[in-house]
């Protein structure tokens, strides 16, 4: 794998897979800790020691848990949703080799139309079917991360959904107070009056099509304080000129500013990341519900101990060139911008992504696998 394994290990941090984590707690009182009944859940038949961490994957699907107790039970799911995320299949099966109960559940998947990893959480509640024993086992299952910053931009409504048209589109200095206090900031390039970083009908625009890129800068949050790993995830994707269909160029830079480095380069201690945005679709029929497509990406930001994530941290993306005289345009359409915290138990999205770039995690349609 990329550098981050090897600072991963540096900093003494055992990655765990999503299946194998489940936070088991006890709802008896503390005076029933004598009592003879047991009910003690394992990720796996072979595990010799009880999970103790509750979460399961954003992807969804099936998910086993096994019982090994003195006493029969029950099985129920509870969560605050109006339709609950987790089914539970089947608790009467016997794993043969060790005579364990499985508890079999299916996981909705975190989101069916975009990638979306903001953490939710249900309790998975074992009672013993004699109802005078009074005795069960509650276990807190999460799905998805911890959001430090999070925005949808939905609260943006200047001009037309289209990203082809640019009336009622507005510079970041024009937002409404609301927006600014948001806390996001983009740089004016030298010579400029405004900077190029324009709200649209539900999304952004960097760039314009005179050659200005622009850049976004992230909300200071000191809720960073004590975190190791972070993931950037958000949309980005590149403008295809509405008459001559010609294409803007499509870079885009990822940069950690004030403590913080991009994991893929943990150990060479790099601060930014070059990735380049799909196109949007002008001939498609769904265009442009669809113009998403293809434009999730995931970062993932590293803590080290010469340069660890504070809680000045900042990321910023910039598309096109920050200086006067550039002759090509970089329009890029950015969405859904979130910076999460991810545990020691999340730290297997890095691995499963195959570190930053393209979101091969949550990043296709639903159903459908991200094109590698």
């Amino acid at each position: 794998m990329k550098s981050f394994a090897g600072f991963s290990r540096r900093l003494a941090v055992v990655t765990l897979t999503a299946a194998s984590l489940v936070c088991i707690t006890s709802c008896e009182k503390h005076s029933n800790s004598d009592r003879s009944e047991s009910i003690v859940v394992y990720a796996a038949p072979a595990d010799s020691e009880p999970v103790d961490v509750g979460y399961v994957g954003v992807r969804g699907g099936i998910e086993k848990f096994y019982v090994k107790s003195n006493v029969d039970f029950v099985v129920s799911w509870e969560d605050d949703t109006t339709s609950p995320w987790v089914n539970i299949v089947d608790y009467t099966t016997v794993d043969p080799a060790t005579g364990y109960r499985v508890i079999t559940l299916d996981v909705q998947r975190r989101h069916t139309t975009m990638s979306y990893y903001t953490r939710r959480t249900g309790m998975l509640i074992i009672s013993a079917t004699d109802g005078s024993l009074n005795y069960n086992k509650i276990i807190p299952v999460h799905q998805g991360s911890t959001a430090r910053i999070s925005n949808d931009f939905s609260n943006f409504k200047y001009g037309k959904t289209d990203p082809r048209f640019t009336d009622g589109e507005t510079s970041i200095e024009n937002w409404t107070t609301a927006q600014k206090n948001y806390g996001f900031t983009s740089t004016v390039i030298e010579g400029e009056e405004i900077a190029h970083c324009y709200a649209k009908n539900g999304y952004l625009k960097l760039g314009d099509d005179k050659g200005h890129g622009a850049d976004i800068i992230s909300p200071y949050t000191n809720t960073l304080r004590s975190d190791s790993l972070l993931m950037l995830s958000f949309r980005a994707v590149a403008n295809t000129d509405f008459f001559t269909g010609v294409k803007d160029d499509n870079k885009i830079r990822v940069e950690v500013l004030n403590g913080g480095v991009i994991a893929d380069f943990a150990e060479e201690g790099r601060t930014s990341i070059d990735l380049e945005a799909a196109y949007y679709d002008i001939t498609s029929e769904d265009f442009p519900s669809d113009m998403w497509v293809g434009g999730d990406f995931l970062v993932f930001i590293a803590s080290t101990e010469h340069n660890p994530i504070t809680v000045n941290t900042q990321v910023r993306i910039i598309c096109g060139s920050l200086e006067q005289g550039s002759t090509t345009n970089n329009r890029i359409f950015l969405d859904n911008f979130y910076l999460r915290r991810l545990t020691v138990d999340e730290e297997d999205y890095y691995t499963e992504n195959n570190g930053s770039g393209k979101d091969m995690i949550l990043g296709a349609p639903y159903g459908e696998d991200v094109e590698q």
